[in-house]
């Protein structure tokens, strides 16, 4: 299952995928985390190029057991930056849901 490129990709927790996006931005490891959980203070936060926006709290339920779920809360956020392929710069925008 696990033999083509993006099969790690798939299964990535919410906290992992920032840490891959703080790769693709050269930011150190756990920046886009730092600035999510300031944003939950500020509602907005700002670092080179790099907006983070608090978008509020969601509910929904995950499956435990058989017949067994629980509530799970997430803080929502929207992260939008800039990235530049083949020359030209593009506007790109992820919206990314961790637990609490």
């Amino acid at each position: 299952m696990d033999s083509y490129p993006g099969a790690k990709r798939a299964h990535l927790t919410s906290k992992d995928y920032l840490e891959l996006l703080d790769g693709k931005l050269g930011f150190p490891q756990g920046t886009l985390f730092k600035l999510c959980a300031e944003a939950v203070e500020s509602k907005v936060e700002t670092r080179e190029g790099t907006t983070v926006t608090y978008r509020g709290v969601s509910m929904r339920q995950k499956r435990v057991a058989a017949h067994r779920f629980v509530q799970v809360r997430s803080a929502i956020f929207l992260i939008e930056f800039m990235v530049t392929k083949a020359g030209k710069q593009y506007d790109r925008a992820v919206q990314v849901h961790l637990e609490i």
